[in-house]
């Protein structure tokens, strides 16, 4: 399969997007990656959210509660600061990956299905055109 720029421009432009989104934990940017690439992201988004809920399935991936606790000095500085309960890094990690993954895999995807869309298309214009009478 051989992409052209423009469609790598539109891959890495949407994968970018949700990198941002996942990095800065702004829904923003996931949301116009998404909208980017429907009708791939209708489901992209939801196999991610699958995925999601089966690593959170995993013991010690992301815990149902968390709390917290700390000390404040008088003018401002925190002195202490603890907390529990949040989800571990490899679960965090993994989950971002493949939030990029789906969205860039749903870029891909409609890349894919547009260039097979026009191959046929340019096939049964070739097989509908008469060909041309043969000089003998």
């Amino acid at each position: 399969v051989r992409l052209s720029m423009r469609s790598v421009a539109y891959i890495v432009t949407v994968a970018l997007l949700a990198a941002v989104g996942f990095a800065e934990q702004t829904p923003w940017p996931i949301l116009v990656a998404a909208l980017l690439t429907v009708p791939a992201s209708i489901v992209a988004v939801p196999c991610y959210y699958l995925a999601y809920g089966l690593l959170a399935l995993v013991p010690g991936a992301n815990p149902s509660g968390s709390s917290g606790s700390g000390t404040v000095a008088p003018d401002g500085r925190v002195l202490t600061s603890g907390s529990s309960g949040a989800p571990a890094a490899w679960f965090t990690i993994a989950t971002n990956v493949l939030g990029i993954l789906a969205l860039a895999l749903a870029a891909l995807a409609n890349v894919l299905v547009l260039q097979s869309l026009a191959a046929r298309r340019r096939r049964n214009l070739l097989a509908a055109t008469p060909s041309a009478p043969r000089g003998h």
